[in-house]
């Protein structure tokens, strides 16, 4: 038996291999399918057929089953378990017409089964449909993966500009905190050694907390660390690290010292110090330095 590899009108369009060991059966399925313009290429053994497939892949697969050393079961396992030949259509073609060899076939990968004796007009409605169902599924491919590369590209874009943006933000904080510093604090520390009357002095107080939590913000330190502090415990938060009392403070915030003592028990609270042995002075100021 000649066990050959042979080619038949073969077109730069669509190029169908014909796997059958039947002489026969090859020039009926070439004579309707060149007939319709497409490239034919013939094997009639099985392992022909997967090195002819390996070595130039076709469009579309018509494979017989019963085939004398690997049937057609086996041939279609190898091609669907090859990551370079799994992706061309194979349409079963075979006389055994049982519902057990037809789920063997999809099972193994088919798309179709043709059942012997068949009608022209049926082979070539299935061969149109699934060569054009194939083309659909590659352009979707082609689609999808170059919108992800498209949206790699974009993602690439924006982590820069985010990064971009960032350092800019640093920036600006460190211009912040080096002018209040350099131009504020320097004024502050020399008006606090002035004459000044009690009023005076509670009013230098707050305006240097409130420059110091200003900065401590931007070096996302208590606010990071404690998500949900209200502006009111901030500055109570800010008078704590400076070491003032709860009578201090509420001279200083206009505030009577139940009302302190409330808010330091709410930082506490947000802090997750409650049950702790911490003393709260110190972790403020912690977190200040982290």
């Amino acid at each position: 038996m000649d066990s050959t590899l042979t080619d038949s009108l073969v077109p730069e369009d669509h190029i169908i291999m014909i796997i059958d060991d039947s002489l026969k059966g090859l020039k009926l399925l070439t004579n309707i399918l060149a007939g319709q313009g497409y490239g034919v290429r013939q094997a009639r053994t099985g392992k022909i057929a997967l090195d002819a497939v390996k070595n130039k892949l076709p469009d579309l697969i018509i494979l017989d089953i019963r085939m004398p050393g690997m049937d057609g079961f086996e041939v279609c396992r190898q091609l669907k378990n090859d990551s370079n030949t799994r992706i061309v259509p194979i349409i079963f073609i075979s006389a055994l017409g049982g519902s057990d060899e037809k789920t063997l076939a999809f099972e193994t990968g088919a798309i179709d089964y043709i059942t012997k004796p068949f009608q022209e007009p049926e082979v070539i409605a299935r061969v149109k449909l699934h060569l054009t169902l194939n083309k659909m599924k590659q352009n979707l491919e082609e689609l999808v993966y170059r919108r992800t590369i498209k949206l790699e590209e974009s993602n690439t874009a924006l982590k820069v500009l985010l990064e971009h943006r960032q350092t800019e933000r640093n920036k600006l904080e460190e211009n912040v905190i080096s002018h209040i510093n350099s131009l504020v604090m320097p004024h502050m520390k020399r008006l606090k050694e002035t004459e000044l009357d009690h009023r005076q002095k509670i009013l230098i107080d707050v305006i240097e907390s409130n420059l110091n939590e200003i900065t401590s913000q931007f070096s996302g330190n208590l606010y990071t660390k404690a998500t949900g502090i209200t502006p009111r415990e901030m500055e109570v938060a800010a008078l704590i690290k400076m070491g003032k009392t709860n009578f201090e403070i509420a001279d200083m915030l206009h505030l009577s010292e139940h009302a302190i003592s409330f808010h330091r028990q709410n930082l506490r609270k947000k802090l997750g110090l409650l049950g702790k042995k911490i003393n709260l002075t110190a972790h403020l100021n912690a977190i200040l330095l982290k």
